[in-house]
């Protein structure tokens, strides 16, 4: 069974049978002093982090990388096209080219020059030996002896000089 004798208020508990009564609360807030007319309010400092400075130009810098890549993406884009439709260009005029050209042979007309000349057919007792002179060689390449650091700092610098160059 709860114990009666106490109540309470907000949560605060008091004996109700005592004379103790809560003091009542202020209804508002204290005013505010004035300061007085000869010092002023100290003002905030403000400073900037180097940080934060550090931070924002590497964001900037990675932004215009990225720019920069999307740019040379596109511009491989366009060229890829042009090739390709270069590339069908020159495909279809092989193809005429190939057809006029054997449209043109004529066999017989091919056989009494060769006549002409002394030639004749050969026949299948016929053995004939090629001597091809020279000597057989071999070319050996070379291999790039640069670093991997050496390899990616040219590459860099390579990408700097192209965006210098995007921005002229």
């Amino acid at each position: 069974m709860p114990d009666t004798r106490y109540n309470f208020n907000g949560s605060a508990a008091y004996d109700y049978r005592s004379n103790a009564v809560p003091k009542p609360r202020p209804a508002r807030l204290p005013e505010e002093k004035p300061l007085p007319q000869g010092k002023k309010a100290p003002k905030a400092k403000l400073t900037i982090a180097p940080l934060a400075v550090a931070g924002l130009v590497v964001t900037a810098v990675l932004l215009l990388m990225v720019v920069y890549s999307y740019v040379r993406l596109y511009e491989a884009t366009e060229r890829a096209g042009e090739l390709s439709k270069e590339l069908a260009a020159t495909q279809a005029d092989t193809a005429k080219l190939r057809s006029a050209y054997e449209s043109r042979i004529d066999l017989a007309e091919i056989e009494a020059k060769a006549r002409e000349y002394g030639m004749t057919q050969p026949s299948t007792r016929q053995t004939v030996y090629l001597n091809i002179p020279g000597a057989d060689h071999a070319e050996i390449l070379q291999v790039d002896q640069r670093s991997f650091l050496e390899k990616a700092w040219d590459a860099l610098a390579e990408n700097f000089r192209g965006v210098v160059e995007c921005f002229r």
